[in-house]
């Protein structure tokens, strides 16, 4: 049996930029310590925005929490896993509410988001979108940058 040895061509998704998100955070709760390690921190979301040319809304709350697994000296972050919902309405008046998850360190995150929305921006729900969270120090104020990534046909 012949073996092809020839190395086949993939193409390279191109994400494209969908949208930012500003999301205003409250006071958080004391951090929660986790039995298998780490600790949680529970942010409630007051508000926000979304904008960009795929998706407009306000943020009319949510839930932010993360946890946070620390290195062996407690000094610095080893991995953070993000845990984010937040509802509101579309610029259309249609509700929406997004499902986002990912890991990274405090500083630099990837994250998905699933987005159920309907009217004029139905067409999120069937999107693989990604998102690249930062937040302020005084952790006040989060943004989210979000493309989407064609998947494979």
């Amino acid at each position: 049996m012949a073996v092809s040895t020839s190395a086949a061509t993939v193409a390279v998704p191109t994400p494209s930029y969908l949208f930012s998100a500003t999301v205003n955070l409250g006071k958080n709760l004391d951090p929660i310590p986790l039995l298998e390690g780490g600790t949680r921190i529970v942010e409630p979301i007051t508000g926000g925005t979304i904008s960009g040319p795929a998706f407009n809304a306000t943020i009319e709350g949510g839930l932010a929490a993360p946890i946070i697994i620390r290195d062996d000296t407690g000094n610095g972050t080893k991995a953070q896993m993000a845990f984010i919902y937040a509802y509101g309405h579309a610029s259309d008046g249609s509700p929406f509410y997004i499902d986002e998850s990912g890991v990274g360190t405090g500083s630099s995150q990837t994250t998905r988001l699933i987005i159920q929305v309907g009217g004029q921006y139905q067409d999120l729900q069937s999107k693989y979108v990604l998102g690249q969270p930062s937040v302020n120090a005084a952790r006040t104020v989060a943004l989210v940058e979000c493309f989407s990534v064609p998947l494979p046909v």
